[in-house]
Protein backbone atom coordinates (compact mmCIF):
# COMPACT_ATOMS: atom_id res chain seq x y z
CA UNK A 1 0.00 0.00 0.00
CA UNK A 2 2.73 2.61 0.19
CA UNK A 3 1.92 3.89 -2.87
CA UNK A 4 3.73 6.76 -5.15
CA UNK A 5 2.49 10.35 -5.37
CA UNK A 6 -0.83 10.20 -7.65
CA UNK A 7 -1.72 12.61 -10.82
CA UNK A 8 -5.39 12.59 -9.90
CA UNK A 9 -6.68 14.34 -6.74
CA UNK A 10 -8.57 11.87 -4.52
CA UNK A 11 -12.52 12.68 -4.83
CA UNK A 12 -12.28 13.69 -1.31
CA UNK A 13 -9.72 16.30 -1.94
CA UNK A 14 -11.69 17.21 -4.90
CA UNK A 15 -14.36 18.21 -3.17
CA UNK A 16 -12.22 20.75 -1.04
CA UNK A 17 -10.76 21.95 -4.29
CA UNK A 18 -14.34 22.62 -5.22
CA UNK A 19 -15.21 24.37 -2.07
CA UNK A 20 -11.41 27.19 -2.62
CA UNK A 21 -12.89 27.23 -6.20
CA UNK A 22 -16.72 28.36 -4.77
CA UNK A 23 -14.72 30.57 -1.96
CA UNK A 24 -12.37 32.34 -4.84
CA UNK A 25 -15.33 33.09 -7.46
CA UNK A 26 -16.99 34.56 -4.28
CA UNK A 27 -14.47 36.63 -3.86
CA UNK A 28 -14.08 37.71 -7.38
CA UNK A 29 -17.52 39.26 -7.62
CA UNK A 30 -18.17 42.53 -7.89
CA UNK A 31 -17.41 44.66 -4.71
CA UNK A 32 -18.13 47.87 -3.44
CA UNK A 33 -16.54 51.04 -3.19
CA UNK A 34 -14.06 50.27 -0.31
CA UNK A 35 -13.51 46.79 -0.79
CA UNK A 36 -12.65 47.82 -4.86
CA UNK A 37 -10.00 50.47 -3.44
CA UNK A 38 -8.65 47.78 -0.73
CA UNK A 39 -8.43 45.32 -3.81
CA UNK A 40 -6.82 47.88 -6.55
CA UNK A 41 -4.28 48.46 -3.31
CA UNK A 42 -3.71 45.08 -2.66
CA UNK A 43 -2.77 44.16 -6.42
CA UNK A 44 -0.24 47.62 -6.08
CA UNK A 45 1.52 46.34 -3.09
CA UNK A 46 4.42 43.83 -3.85
CA UNK A 47 4.76 45.12 -7.35
CA UNK A 48 8.53 46.47 -8.03
CA UNK A 49 6.20 49.89 -8.98
CA UNK A 50 5.77 49.84 -5.07
CA UNK A 51 8.71 49.28 -4.06
CA UNK A 52 9.82 52.23 -6.41
CA UNK A 53 7.32 54.28 -4.97
CA UNK A 54 7.86 53.52 -1.36
CA UNK A 55 11.29 54.08 -1.69
CA UNK A 56 11.03 57.64 -3.61
CA UNK A 57 8.24 58.49 -1.09
CA UNK A 58 10.61 57.60 1.54
CA UNK A 59 13.60 59.97 0.52
CA UNK A 60 11.51 62.97 0.12
CA UNK A 61 9.46 62.01 3.90
CA UNK A 62 13.16 62.16 4.99
CA UNK A 63 14.37 65.34 2.98
CA UNK A 64 10.90 67.16 4.53
CA UNK A 65 10.76 65.97 7.72
CA UNK A 66 14.68 66.81 8.19
CA UNK A 67 14.54 70.43 7.62
CA UNK A 68 16.68 71.11 4.60
CA UNK A 69 13.71 72.61 2.79
CA UNK A 70 12.74 75.87 4.12
CA UNK A 71 9.63 76.32 3.00
CA UNK A 72 8.61 73.35 4.07
CA UNK A 73 7.18 72.75 7.84
CA UNK A 74 8.38 69.10 9.32
CA UNK A 75 5.45 67.41 10.20
CA UNK A 76 6.87 64.21 11.25
CA UNK A 77 10.57 65.58 13.09
CA UNK A 78 13.61 62.98 13.41
CA UNK A 79 13.11 60.21 14.49
CA UNK A 80 10.52 60.17 11.93
CA UNK A 81 7.57 58.29 14.74
CA UNK A 82 5.10 58.14 11.97
CA UNK A 83 7.23 56.76 9.24
CA UNK A 84 8.19 54.25 11.75
CA UNK A 85 4.36 53.66 12.60
CA UNK A 86 3.80 52.77 8.56
CA UNK A 87 6.98 50.52 8.23
CA UNK A 88 5.63 48.68 11.08
CA UNK A 89 2.19 47.97 9.66
CA UNK A 90 4.08 46.54 6.53
CA UNK A 91 5.93 44.58 8.62
CA UNK A 92 2.66 42.80 10.40
CA UNK A 93 1.89 41.95 6.93
CA UNK A 94 4.88 40.23 6.15
CA UNK A 95 4.92 38.78 9.33
CA UNK A 96 1.12 37.46 8.53
CA UNK A 97 2.53 36.27 5.05
CA UNK A 98 4.99 33.84 7.06
CA UNK A 99 2.62 32.12 9.34
CA UNK A 100 0.69 31.36 6.88
CA UNK A 101 3.77 29.85 4.64
CA UNK A 102 3.98 27.85 8.01
CA UNK A 103 0.73 26.98 8.78
CA UNK A 104 1.24 25.43 5.03
CA UNK A 105 4.63 23.67 6.44
CA UNK A 106 2.45 22.56 8.73
CA UNK A 107 -0.49 20.95 7.49
CA UNK A 108 1.74 19.51 4.22
CA UNK A 109 3.50 17.37 7.03
CA UNK A 110 0.84 16.37 8.90
CA UNK A 111 -0.78 15.02 5.62
CA UNK A 112 1.79 13.41 5.02
CA UNK A 113 2.02 11.84 8.63
CA UNK A 114 -1.09 10.61 8.27
CA UNK A 115 -0.56 8.92 5.49
CA UNK A 116 1.76 7.15 6.70
CA UNK A 117 0.16 6.52 9.64
CA UNK A 118 -2.66 5.06 7.47
CA UNK A 119 -0.51 2.72 5.28
CA UNK A 120 1.00 1.30 8.31
CA UNK A 121 -1.91 0.24 10.11
CA UNK A 122 -2.98 -1.66 6.75
CA UNK A 123 0.12 -3.17 6.70
CA UNK A 124 -0.18 -4.07 10.14
CA UNK A 125 -4.00 -5.64 9.86
CA UNK A 126 -2.81 -7.29 6.81
CA UNK A 127 0.33 -9.08 8.60
CA UNK A 128 -2.72 -10.10 11.59
CA UNK A 129 -4.81 -10.98 9.28
CA UNK A 130 -7.05 -8.24 10.50
CA UNK A 131 -10.51 -7.65 8.56
CA UNK A 132 -10.34 -4.08 6.56
CA UNK A 133 -13.59 -4.01 5.17
CA UNK A 134 -12.33 -0.68 2.87
CA UNK A 135 -14.42 1.43 1.01
CA UNK A 136 -13.31 4.11 -1.06
CA UNK A 137 -12.34 6.71 1.04
CA UNK A 138 -10.29 4.71 3.33
CA UNK A 139 -8.08 4.16 0.38
CA UNK A 140 -8.10 7.17 -0.96
CA UNK A 141 -6.80 8.39 2.35
CA UNK A 142 -3.94 5.70 2.40
CA UNK A 143 -2.43 7.09 -0.47
CA UNK A 144 0.07 10.25 -0.98
CA UNK A 145 -1.10 13.00 -3.39
CA UNK A 146 1.28 15.18 -4.84
CA UNK A 147 0.53 19.14 -3.64
CA UNK A 148 1.64 20.17 -6.83
CA UNK A 149 -0.97 18.46 -8.76
CA UNK A 150 -3.77 19.64 -6.27
CA UNK A 151 -2.26 23.60 -7.05
CA UNK A 152 -2.57 22.97 -10.67
CA UNK A 153 -6.30 21.76 -10.35
CA UNK A 154 -6.84 24.78 -8.35
CA UNK A 155 -5.76 27.26 -10.62
CA UNK A 156 -7.07 25.73 -13.48
CA UNK A 157 -10.79 25.81 -12.03
CA UNK A 158 -9.98 29.02 -11.40
CA UNK A 159 -11.43 32.28 -13.36
CA UNK A 160 -8.43 33.92 -15.87
CA UNK A 161 -6.98 30.41 -15.67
Amino acid sequence: MNEPPTLRAPASVSQNIEKIVQVENEALQPRGGREAITDAIGGFVGTISFVITQCLLFVAWTIVNAGTIPQLTPFDPFPYPLLSSITSLEAVSVIADRRDHLDLQVNLLTEREATQIIQMLDRLSTHFGIDQHHDADSRELGRHVAVEHLVEEVHSRLPGA
